[in-house]
């Protein structure tokens, strides 16, 4: 009788993972036009393809708040709030307000961009980590990140941190490139229905 010896196939070593896909801004369109998100909220940071969790009650109030009076200062024309600006990196965020050049197309580049504002609390994590390093990196001129847990608001310009303003500071926010609105920093907070 003869016995055949079995041979294992596998290797002993652990197989790598698989990497995640780089997506261009081009096939992140091409995928946006041909319906491939679905009615899933995304946006493109530094080629990843990031699902947009829903907001909170005080998210939608401070948007509410800043979009409102943006809108109401400087028109549709120049405002836009959670809707895409393009970043040379392969980003395509959605902030939560932004305010452009007269005269920008409905996707504006980051130089045409003069302010954007995002709203941190249930993304605060990577509002304060990769998306600030992707919006610092690609050049925007001012940023301010509303602080929802910390009760405060950062002031980027130029690519560097200028301010920090603590909520009941009776900060008034107001943009190098956008000094027609003043923003009651205390206000924000209010209209978060935050209490101190």
């Amino acid at each position: 009788m003869r016995t055949t010896e079995l041979v294992s196939t596998t290797s002993a070593r652990p197989m790598d993972a698989p990497s995640p896909h780089y997506w261009t801004l081009d096939e992140y369109h091409r995928a946006i036009d041909a319906g491939v998100f679905g009615d899933s909220r995304v946006e493109l940071l530094h080629g990843e393809v990031v699902e947009m969790p829903p907001m909170n009650e005080p998210h939608i109030g401070a948007v509410r708040y800043l979009a409102g009076l943006f809108f109401a200062r400087l028109g549709w024309q120049r405002t836009c709030s959670q809707t895409p600006i393009i970043l040379p990196g392969d980003g395509e965020p959605e902030p939560d307000v932004a305010v452009f050049e007269l005269g920008a197309p409905l996707k504006p580049r980051i130089d045409q961009v003069q302010l954007v504002i995002e709203v941190a609390q249930s993304t605060r994590r990577r509002d304060l980590g990769s998306k600030l390093e992707d919006y610092l990196r690609d050049g925007v001129r001012e940023l301010w990140i509303v602080d929802l847990v910390e009760q405060c608001a950062l002031v980027y310009r130029d690519g560097q941190l200028v301010a920090r303003h603590a909520r009941g500071a009776g900060a008034m926010l107001v943009a190098e490139l956008v000094p027609e609105v003043t923003v009651d920093l205390d206000e924000v907070f209010h209209a978060a229905r935050l209490t101190l």
